[in-house]
């Protein structure tokens, strides 16, 4: 399986402002999603199209907010893009492939969550360390035997493509193009992570700050 983005986290301070603000974006209305037990977050999803989709991922409240990735989730003033995901179905090969290049990871990690209809999806999940991209190095999943989440959630836009720009634009470019990632890179002096949609409302593009590019994820 080549390697194919997989879904674009969109951060918000309060799920329900988030899903307001993608209706108002789209003109769709989001899917709920469900709780991460442990993380202090819920989600909510929209389709992006070609398998790919739109993570709304919010504070949980009925979830512990200390220390975890709901409270710092709580700091943003605005959604902003945090980091994306990319499938690929050999999480081990993938780690050997970082290793030889020099990186660290974490996995791979089996994390699950229940619907709103009650199924439990289940997937793993491979984090990279050692680098100073933050946000802007993706994570890997492999969803194994579970249904993807993109085939039973509103379709509310096409992803036209991910841009990423930093200072480290050679080292980050290099590794992303060896691990055949399609996004493009931008050397510029601040971190951004950038995805341009596209639909019936026209062309629209999802930005990172620099709050959400700095969050601790893993």
């Amino acid at each position: 399986m080549t390697p194919r983005i997989d879904h674009l986290m969109w951060g918000v301070p309060d799920l329900d402002v988030g899903v307001e603000e993608a209706e108002r974006l789209f003109g769709v209305t989001p899917a709920a999603g469900g709780s991460h037990p442990g993380l202090g977050t819920r989600n909510a999803l929209l389709g992006l199209g070609g398998g790919v989709y739109l993570e709304i991922l919010a504070p949980d409240p009925d979830q512990p907010l200390q220390g975890n990735m709901g409270a710092r989730l709580q700091q943003l003033q605005a959604p902003a893009l945090v980091t994306f995901a990319v499938a690929t179905d050999n999480l081990p090969a993938m780690a050997e492939a970082l290793h030889q290049r020099g990186y660290r990871t974490r996995g791979p990690l089996r994390t699950e969550r229940v619907t709103a209809a009650g199924a439990r999806l289940a997937w793993e999940l491979l984090f990279v360390g050692g680098h100073p991209f933050g946000g802007l190095c993706p994570f890997f999943i492999d969803w194994r035997d579970s249904p993807h989440p993109s085939a039973s959630i509103p379709l509310a836009a096409q992803l036209d493509g991910v841009a990423l720009g930093c200072p480290q634009a050679d080292a980050l470019g290099q590794m992303l193009a060896e691990l055949r990632v399609p996004v493009t890179v931008a050397r510029d002096d601040r971190p951004w992570l950038r995805a341009s949609l596209s639909g019936a409302f026209g062309g629209l593009t999802l930005d990172s700050v620099a709050a959400s590019l700095s969050m601790r994820f893993a």
